[in-house]
């Protein structure tokens, strides 16, 4: 069966990763892959013996299992009338550099979805855990959808979702996975394009934009549209975001070909740098 991959080091945030990533693998019947990488080079800071090695691993599989009981269980109580339905859960402690380890674990096929803590960044000095390069190393070489959770959100609740597009065949690829999530959500949905500088293009833009609208394949059924004016994307977006109370954000990224269409690395990072509500980034294929 798929799952949600939810990688955590224990810090507050990665506990609302693990919340969220509970109540979405309840709602879209997939089971809860948990797991925590640790560098032992780092931690212990001297060569490893392999019997200290075991040891910690015990340690923090003890750990990783209290920490799993305590914030997915209240979320499961929640579902207490459909106990058949909940999902199950997978806890596994690996050792290595965190990064590689949960791209590699990302890409495995029964993954579906990751969420982890990785938004919002730069509002703090010394921001906490998977904060930072790691997310930025899982979103910006990765290939599967992730969501990404600023500190100090709260119970998961998206009432409104902007799909941002640089032109209009990026939906077609993030139609799959954001209309399974707008389906258990069920948010107020509207898609968003900063305008480019020259107008014919963005009339052909605008064009395909109606023709997928009305095509079977497009991600909801309901929607508005809003087309802002030319200028840095990121700082649109969020400027955006943050004036209509958007409750997640959707950005398609080009996993391999960084330099063509909207979303290259360097719109990507400076938005999950300063972006204060939940991400989802879908990976686009290259050269579309």
């Amino acid at each position: 069966m798929k799952n949600i991959l939810v990688p955590v080091d224990f810090s507050d945030t990665s506990a609302t990763a693990l919340r969220f990533g509970t109540y979405l693998a309840e709602v879209m019947d997939l089971d809860l892959r948990v797991v925590h990488v640790f560098d032992a080079k780092f931690s212990f800071a001297q060569t490893v013996s392999t019997g200290a090695l075991r040891k910690e691993k015990e340690r923090l599989e003890n750990e990783l299992a209290l920490f799993v009981q305590r914030h997915t269980h209240p979320v499961l109580a929640t579902f207490q009338g459909n106990l058949e339905t909940l999902p199950s859960i997978n806890r596994q402690v690996f050792e290595g550099f965190p990064a590689p380890v949960i791209r590699e674990l990302s890409e495995e096929e029964d993954t579906e979805l990751v969420v982890m803590g990785g938004v919002g960044s730069g509002k703090r000095e010394n921001p906490p855990g998977l904060f930072g390069g790691v997310a930025s190393a899982v979103i910006l070489q990765g290939s599967c959808p992730t969501i990404l959770l600023p500190p100090g959100y709260g119970y998961p609740s998206v009432l409104s979702m902007a799909i941002a597009f640089g032109d209009a065949g990026e939906i077609e690829h993030m139609s799959t996975i954001v209309r399974r999530i707008i389906k258990v959500l069920r948010p107020e949905v509207r898609f968003v394009h900063v305008a480019g500088g020259e107008a014919s293009p963005e009339w052909d833009n605008d064009d395909r934009f109606l023709d997928l609208a009305l095509g079977p394949g497009f991600p909801s059924y309901t929607f508005g549209y809003d087309a802002l004016p030319p200028g840095p994307v990121p700082r649109r977006l969020l400027d955006y975001a943050q004036k209509k109370e958007i409750g997640m954000l959707v950005l398609g990224h080009q996993v391999r070909n960084l330099w063509d269409g909207l979303f290259t690395r360097s719109n990507v990072k400076p938005i999950m740098k300063a972006c204060e509500v939940p991400l989802l980034i879908v990976p686009l294929p290259p050269n579309r």
